[in-house]
């Protein structure tokens, strides 16, 4: 009997299939992910160049001749953007000496049609071995997108923490993704093939929590019809998150700081206690210095937790980003939905509304509203104007209006000349200092404003 070849493993490899042919992309998108490929698909250079800005990634496949352009024109933005990447073109028979002449300039091979997916799986498993992109970002979830070196900064510790069993906090406004963090924690760390369970510590009734932690036995209680396992269990062997740890009721903290020290649990009912193998991750919006400082949280449960730390920072203070995520929410949404077309760009007016929001929801808010947006782009639209932006989103809108209230507030007690000065500054800021723009917009001459300025 013939033994069956073991297959290529292309678990953790985020690929991008670039071939106007949509065929072409659903064929090689489904046999690479059938092998544990993550891969994202684009049918133009447009659509490449923004999931490339949104999108790790390890693979570039890309058809040479394209209806606008060529796969090769993507090949600069490639290797600025994931300079240990590898680029592979898929030429026809008669663009073969064009392909040949491109390894030159850092294209790792060429790929002859009809492509082989087996064949490149394969050879796909040879090139990659253990090669990344070299961005922080591709180590850890691919929904874990960050450009800004703030990010960075806050996310550079992972996989330190990760190879260690020591506890993490992780700390950061409501909507940062503390619960993504946790999750790249548990799936770069050494207890990645066990589970990952979480626990929101202020969602559960104080009166349920003992249970829904440690589990019960049979006839514990009233209600208690079976034996239930409890999260540390379910947990074994992995990581156990205790999302909100801030809000679990302080009586209960003395119970949970005894598991930590003792790394033993007993069920409710249960005759003694029994080990359990858990990593603990804890997350909080609050300010535990300040809850402990108020008698609000135990000052050993937080030195407890407090071993391994990451802040994350909130969306406005990591601007680079916000662009970067907008894109992937949008095209994941239209994904959702089947829209097949290209992700819309942003006009340059449109970008600057998303930049200047405050985001007090932060990346949570970002990604409902590019949800929305998604959900009502017309047919074919190949960009996001201001105004549509706006209409569609009203928290932006209030937010522009406001804005442009407080930049024109005239004190009660100001002098026509304070007022002047105002209008004019305002206008100015609105036009990008553009004199003759602010000028029209404040309904005199070019030469009357360059007059008024010089006498300021």
């Amino acid at each position: 009997m013939k033994t069956s070849e073991t297959l290529p493993d292309l678990t953790g490899t985020h690929i991008l299939v670039l071939d106007d042919d949509p065929a072409i992309q659903r064929s090689l998108a489904r046999a690479l992910r059938g092998l544990g490929g993550k891969v994202v698909t684009a049918g133009s250079l447009r659509e490449a160049e923004l999931l490339l800005e949104s999108t790790p990634v390890d693979v570039l496949l890309a058809d040479l001749k394209l209806k606008r352009g060529t796969g090769l024109d993507l090949l600069p933005r490639f290797q600025q953007r994931y300079p240990n990447g590898l680029f592979y073109l898929i030429t026809g028979h008669g663009s073969v000496d064009n392909a040949v002449n491109a390894i030159k300039h850092g294209v790792r091979d060429y790929l002859q049609k009809p492509v082989d997916p087996l064949a490149l799986a394969r050879r796909l498993e040879r090139d990659v071995g253990g090669r990344a992109s070299g961005c922080l970002e591709s180590k850890l979830e691919p929904y874990l997108l960050f450009r800004d070196p703030v990010m960075e900064e806050a996310l550079a510790d992972i996989p330190r923490f990760a190879a260690l069993d020591e506890p993490v906090l992780i700390q950061g406004d409501t909507g940062t993704g503390k619960e993504l963090v946790a999750m790249a924690v548990h799936r770069i760390s050494p207890r990645n093939s066990g589970p990952f369970v979480t626990v929101n510590c202020g969602a559960i009734p104080e009166s349920m929590l003992e249970s829904e932690l440690f589990g019960h036995e049979r006839g514990a209680f009233t209600g208690a019809a079976s034996r239930h396992r409890g999260r540390f269990e379910q947990a074994a062997g992995g990581t156990l998150f205790l999302d909100e740890i801030g809000e679990m009721p302080l009586q209960f903290q003395v119970r949970l700081l005894r598991v930590l020290e003792d790394r033993t649990i007993q069920r409710i009912g249960g005759e003694k206690p029994f080990p359990v193998d858990v990593r603990i991750v804890a997350a909080t919006h609050r300010d535990l210095h300040e809850d402990v400082e108020a008698g609000l949280f135990r000052q050993d449960l937080f030195y407890r937790l407090d071993v391994l730390q990451i802040q994350l920072p909130p969306l406005q203070k990591r601007r680079q980003d916000i662009l970067l995520l907008a894109n992937h929410f949008l095209r994941h949404t239209m994904d959702e939905i089947g829209r097949q077309q290209p992700v819309p760009a942003f006009t340059p007016e449109a970008q600057s509304l998303l930049l200047n929001y405050p985001w007090p929801g932060n990346i949570r808010e970002l990604r409902n509203l590019m949800t929305r947006l998604a959900v009502r782009l017309p047919e074919n639209i190949q960009e996001i104007s201001s105004a549509f932006l706006l209409t569609t989103i009203p928290a932006i809108q209030d937010h522009s209006t406001c804005s442009a209230r407080e930049s024109m507030c005239i004190p009660a007690d100001s002098t026509l000349a304070d007022a002047e000065k105002i209008l004019i500054d305002a206008a100015l800021k609105r036009t990008n200092c553009n004199r003759k723009k602010a000028a029209e917009q404040l309904g005199i001459g070019e030469r009357t404003l360059r007059r008024k300025l010089n006498d300021k």
